[in-house]
Parts: C-alpha cells; sequence; structure tokens
C-alpha cells in the first residue's frame, strides 16, 4: 500500500437489490512483491453459515476471466462483533505473513483456500457469490485504469462439473461490484501491514488504502481504522412498476450537508440523463425516506441511480436499480434477501392484475406477527421491506394473498 491516505468514491452496479448491507467483503490485501499478507475480510450477521457462499477470484488478460473458485466453511463468532456483525477471513497461498505483522484476533473464523493465484497483483478482482447458484453478492475490481469501462462480465472458465452454474459466465448485472480505480493500489510500494478498505458500513462503497503507519493500518477481523460513520448513508435504493409508471424509493440512515438527490435514468439505447431533483435534509441523525415517481416511461427496461449532492458540490453515486417495464404475466413472491437477516430483509411481489393484496409475517405457530400490506394495489412489480427489530430470532413465514392467488415463503431471522 501506498504510503499516502486516499480515499476512493466507486460505483455499484445491480440489477437488482441483491447487495445488501447485511454481508459484504469490507476489507482486502493482496499480495505485492514480497508482502505475503493476502486476505480477504468478509462481514455478515453473527450465526451465518458461510458454507452458503463461495469466493470466485478473477484476472485481466486480454479480458476478465475467472480462475478459480472456493466454497466457504464456517461461521460467524460474536468474537470481536460489532451491531450484531462479525467478521470471516479468507487466506490464500500467499498469506504466510499475515499474522506476523497483523494477528487476527481471537475466535474470529479463518479459511485457507486452494488457489494457484489468490487475488492477483495486478487488474483483477474478487466476487462473493451464493455456493448453489452463483448469484454475485458483493465484489471488488480493483486497479481499473481511470479511462477504462468497468467490466460488464466475468468470462467462467473454471471446470466445476458439480455446480448447476457451471458453464455461465458471471454478468455483473446480477449482483454488485465496486470498482477500485488507479493509482488506489495494494501496490509494490507497500508495507505488510496496509490493505484496501471500506469506510462505513456495507452500504457505503467508499474505499480508501490504508498506509501502514499505527493506528492507520490493515485489520483482518476488526473494525476498520476509517469505518465510521458517513455523510450520508444510503441504506435503501428501489424500483416498483406502479400502473404506467416506476416509482423510486430511497431511504436515508444519517445525513450531514445533504443538499439532496439528483435522480438520472438511462436505457439501453440512451445515456443517462437528469429526470429530476429531490431536495435533502440537510444534517439529520434520523432516518429519513424519499420517492419519486417517474411517468415519462413506455414498455422496455430502464436503469436508475441517485447523484446525491453535498452542500459545497461534492457528489457520489448510488447503486443501480432496474424496472423491466414490459407486460407482467403472473403473481410471483420472491425470496428474502438478504437470508438469513437482522433485522431488515427486502422481497418483491409481482401483481399481473389490480386488486386487493395482504402481505402477512407469521411465526411458526402460525400467530400474526405483523401486517405490512392490505389494501387495493394495480396491477406492477412492488418492492416490500420488513424491519424485524422487535423480534426474537427464529424462522417467519411470509405470505402474499392477490385475487384469489396465495404464496408463502419462510424467512430466517439471526441476532
Amino acid at each position: 500500500m501506498k504510503t499516502y491516505f486516499y480515499i476512493l468514491f466507486v460505483t455499484l452496479f445491480l440489477k437488482n437489490l441483491s447487495f445488501s448491507q447485511e454481508l459484504w467483503i469490507n476489507e482486502f490485501s493482496y499480495n505485492s512483491l514480497n508482502d505475503v499478507d493476502e486476505f480477504v475480510e468478509i462481514v455478515a450477521p453473527i450465526g451465518t453459515d458461510m458454507s452458503q457462499y463461495g469466493l470466485v477470484f478473477f484476472h485481466h488478460n486480454g479480458s476478465y476471466t475467472a480462475n478459480s473458485y472456493n466454497q466457504l466453511s464456517g461461521g460467524i463468532t460474536s468474537s470481536n462483533s460489532d451491531n450484531g456483525k462479525g467478521f470471516f477471513i479468507v487466506m490464500t497461498c500467499n498469506s504466510s505473513l499475515l499474522e506476523l505483522y497483523t494477528p487476527i484476533p481471537n475466535g474470529i473464523t479463518t479459511q485457507m483456500v486452494e488457489s494457484e493465484m489468490g487475488l492477483t497483483n495486478e487488474l483483477g478482482g474478487v466476487l462473493l457469490i451464493d455456493h448453489l447458484t452463483g448469484k454475485i453478492i458483493h465484489g471488488i475490481c480493483y486497479e481499473l485504469p481511470i479511462s477504462s469501462n468497468p467490466p460488464e462480465s466475468i468470462e467462467n472458465k473454471m471446470d466445476l462439473n458439480s455446480f448447476q452454474w457451471n458453464q455461465e459466465d458471471f454478468y455483473l448485472g446480477i449482483g454488485g461490484i465496486d470498482i477500485v480505480r488507479l493509482p488506489y493500489v495494494d501496490g509494490y510500494e507497500s508495507v505488510p501491514n496496509g490493505s484496501i478498505s471500506m469506510i462505513g458500513s456495507g452500504f457505503s462503497h467508499i474505499w480508501t488504502t490504508t498506509n501502514g503507519d499505527a493506528p492507520n493500518i490493515s485489520t483482518p477481523g476488526a473494525l476498520n481504522y476509517s469505518q465510521g460513520a458517513l455523510p450520508v448513508e444510503l441504506s435503501s435504493f428501489s424500483a416498483s412498476i406502479y400502473r404506467n409508471s416506476v416509482k423510486l424509493n430511497w431511504r436515508t440512515e444519517t445525513e450531514v450537508n445533504n443538499y439532496g438527490f439528483d435522480v438520472e435514468r438511462k436505457t439501453n439505447i440512451s445515456n443517462w440523463e437528469s429526470i429530476s431533483f429531490v431536495n435533502g435534509n440537510g444534517n439529520s441523525n434520523s432516518p429519513k425516506d424519499y420517492s419519486y415517481t417517474d411517468e415519462s416511461v413506455n414498455n422496455g427496461k430502464y436503469f436508475y441511480r441517485l447523484k446525491q449532492i453535498d452542500n459545497d458540490g461534492a457528489f457520489s453515486y448510488s447503486k443501480l436499480v432496474e424496472a423491466d417495464f414490459n407486460s407482467i404475466m403472473e403473481f410471483s413472491l420472491t425470496q428474502n434477501y438478504p437470508n438469513p437477516f437482522n433485522p431488515t430483509t427486502t422481497f418483491n411481489v409481482t401483481l399481473p392484475i389490480s386488486g386487493n393484496v395482504k402481505i402477512t409475517i407469521y411465526n411458526l405457530l402460525g400467530q400474526e406477527v405483523k401486517t405490512l400490506a392490505n389494501e387495493f394495489k394495480e396491477s406492477g412489480v412492488y418492492t416490500f421491506n420488513f424491519d424485524a427489530k422487535d423480534l426474537n430470532s427464529g424462522i417467519y413465514l411470509y405470505k402474499l394473498e392477490a385475487n384469489g392467488y396465495s404464496q408463502t415463503r419462510k424467512m430466517t431471522l439471526i441476532k
């Protein structure tokens, strides 16, 4: 890591809200010259079974190519935890001196994975994926030149015949990936106790290099030195189809000098354009909800993002959400994400026709815990957020009832 302190704003690309602040890559260091201190730190709710997930290492050699995959093993313990979340450390063949320079706290689950390359010390990255489906949960692409476009896909050349996603390339619109551009690197002038680490919590997507001078050093298995409250924390951003329009909803947890949000839109054949501006709340220590309805849409696929602007003119972009404005054919209730969760989770409901809609949460005894909706809704796709902060850990059921149709799914709350 270079002996300077950099702060980097990165852009997250999403097809839907698959990436959440519940599970994310929080810090990493890749082998550079003689620094054999490589690791990937993952943050997840306490009790999470990490065997549900795996890591894909990829590199760039003319094209982006996935070169190795490892299923994770073990669970998230309460050791050194913060706000209900703990740490999981992945090490590679290039990690032999990691604990000599930055010892991992006792009780933190670690795993050594097999990989010929580990994290490449040039343009490349790592993906955290769902082990069963190959769906991207979070990812990092680093050492991307300023003039280069982010990767749209990563070619899967791995021989994984036992997996259903073996022949599928990794399209980055399916999950989320952060872009760390040059000159922000874990480079040849690095020191053994440096890294690239996230500022704030999992929805910040803001990264910095640690310069190796205490206390600004790598912290595998502990909060990053720079991890704290952000000027504006955007905790959710969703798009729902409503009648002949698209409704955007977003929430901030805290705000400092927030002037407001430019709402931007693009299609597959058009560039980004600003379609509206929504005033911010300036300074706030409590959650604030925002919305905007885009009524100038036709059939087709639309992408939206928020440009958050401070009072001094500084700005950063949100993750990207998508609305596919085509005919809706059938009812559906998606599996909640994340799952397990603590304490919030999200799921979508698709309504092919208008009518009264009821969304109910039950415990395993069949007792009603909460009603999220019981009202008339036009046909469309709706996003529901469920906050279980007042409930105990356990398995809960959520049920959709609409126009004679019903569907029930399970979700797991772990605190």
